[in-house]
């Protein structure tokens, strides 16, 4: 049986928040992925983490997905100062729901700088990220992007940062929805990908597309062949949870997708 992931987004009212705690009693789920929720008010903040704490009884995995987007660039002095402090402060967050694993999107080449320069900023900034984690005993995991200005494509690239960045509590997330989607030369070949990254791979995003765009679809929805990605993960012993980033509403919208998940393994 697969662990499975839902993500509980900061825009859910403590009315959807309470209702997704069914999954986890009748262990349909096995972990939760949260976002740390900058844009609210600090009331608001309290009670998105009042519903989060609800979940601990059951004992899930916590994930949190730290800040992301071009207001979070970590390739760019374009207001770094806040941007970094965010981060920072994301960490703590985190650490009030137990969380151990940080999802990270590294950034991306604005133009503000040259490329060279822009790499290096963003590789400085995730390594004293790192070094503020390790302090809660948390991993920061990079998360595989999609744009042409974007970084961390491809498993290669991820294995370059690793070793420029040198901590080792730094490894990977596999958004597969992502990498079908992402601007790349290429041929995209999911196996390859996940056997490069090997013992790195510790979180996966889990959504269908056809190619053109991330949809947050449903499995089947779109182009992914789940069944030879998730039999190759198989293979390979993956144990981390698989976090669904499928849309949903209601908590059959969650079931539906934990079903889909199984189908894919028979």
């Amino acid at each position: 049986m697969i662990r499975k992931c839902f993500t509980v987004n900061p825009n859910r009212t403590i009315e959807e928040i309470n209702s997704y705690e069914i999954l986890l009693k009748d262990g349909i789920y096995q972990g939760v992925e949260i976002f740390y929720p900058y844009l609210k008010t600090k009331e608001q903040q309290e009670i998105y983490l009042s519903g989060i704490k609800s979940y601990l009884k059951y004992n899930p995995e916590m994930v949190c997905h730290l800040p992301y987007g071009k207001a979070n660039n970590l390739a760019s002095y374009e207001n770094l100062e806040v941007i970094m402090e965010r981060y920072y402060n994301a960490i703590d967050f985190a650490s009030r729901v137990g969380c151990k694993k940080l999802t990270l999107h590294p950034g991306e080449y604005d133009g503000t700088i040259s490329k060279s320069d822009a790499l290096n900023l963003m590789i400085s900034n995730i390594k004293k990220l790192c070094l503020y984690a390790a302090k809660y005993d948390m991993t920061v995991m990079l998360e595989n992007l999609i744009g042409e200005i974007e970084f961390m494509k491809t498993p290669e690239d991820y294995l370059e940062y690793k070793q420029m960045i040198n901590e080792p509590n730094l490894k990977m997330i596999f958004d597969v929805a992502h990498y079908h989607t992402a601007h790349i030369k290429e041929n995209k070949d999911i196996v390859r990908f996940i056997t490069i990254i090997g013992d790195d791979l510790y979180h996966l995003h889990i959504s269908d597309n056809d190619g053109t765009r991330d949809a947050h679809g449903p499995i089947g929805s779109g182009t992914i062949d789940f069944k030879t990605y998730f039999k190759a993960l198989k293979l390979m012993n993956y144990e981390g949870l698989y976090s669904s980033e499928v849309l949903f509403n209601t908590p059959n919208d969650l079931l539906n997708t934990a079903n889909n998940m199984d189908d894919c393994l028979k």
